[in-house]
């Protein structure tokens, strides 16, 4: 049990980011919004709602723009209570959230990649998540993890992490580079550090690393990043073969 005095609220809202064109599960995506895209016979956006809903999340926001008509209906004939946040033009992961949620007091939100795929139950993460924000003096906490954990990502990595679960772009102690699971709890009001329309939440981050108000924490088991056609079929594989 943490005997620390919570300084903050845990969240009770969710965004889930499903607006964009998913380009790399091209031809998939021609005709079908990338989180409507089956896996294992189940839409891509039904895991993360469902888990959602398992932890007992209040108010879940789904932005849409590609082919919105048909994630809209799914979202309306089989989650009723889903916010939906329509956008007349991209405005990117940042624009995005600004546009959906209030940010006109001090509001804690998880917001998730409709890509990101767990291996086992979303709740120990989303939990962890909240316990490291509600007990510590940050505006942000990002789930980072080992590349060899995530699946799929073919990156170098996206930010380190100093001793004090401070999130650093700078290495200054020869430690690995963590890759960012596109999960993380925001201080909606942050969002109105940034004037522009449309803009990327890296924009947020960056400004909370600086003030070292962005913490992390380390996600030990695997998961997938299912932005394309290989780490796609491969979560499904996954779970076909482990029903």
């Amino acid at each position: 049990m943490n005997n620390k005095k919570s300084i903050k609220e845990k969240p009770n809202d969710a965004f889930i980011l499903a607006a964009g064109y998913g380009k790399r599960l091209l031809p998939l995506t021609e005709k079908c919004p990338k989180p409507l895209i089956e896996i294992a016979g189940k839409p891509m956006i039904s895991y993360i709602i469902d888990a959602l809903q398992l932890i007992n999340i209040e108010n879940i926001y789904i932005n849409t723009f590609y082919l919105s008509d048909q994630l809209e209906k799914y979202l309306e004939e089989n989650y009723p209570n889903i916010i939906i946040s329509k956008e007349t033009e991209l405005l990117d992961t940042g624009g995005g959230l600004k546009y959906g949620v209030p940010t006109d007091y001090d509001r804690s939100i998880y917001i998730i990649n409709s890509d990101t795929m767990l291996l086992n139950d979303y709740k120990d993460l989303l939990y962890r998540l909240s316990e490291k924000y509600i007990y510590d003096d940050a505006d942000a906490v990002l789930a980072l993890s080992k590349k060899e954990k995530a699946i799929g990502y073919n990156g170098n990595g996206d930010f380190f992490l100093d001793k004090d679960k401070n999130i650093s772009k700078e290495n200054h102690s020869n430690i690995e580079k963590f890759v960012f699971m596109g999960i993380s709890i925001l201080n909606t009001r942050t969002l109105n550090k940034v004037n522009n329309k449309i803009f990327s939440l890296n924009m947020i981050w960056n400004n909370l690393i600086l003030r070292r108000k962005c913490s992390g924490i380390l996600h030990d088991s695997n998961w997938y990043h299912t932005g394309d056609l290989i780490s796609l079929n491969n979560f499904e594989k996954y779970l076909i073969e482990n029903k």
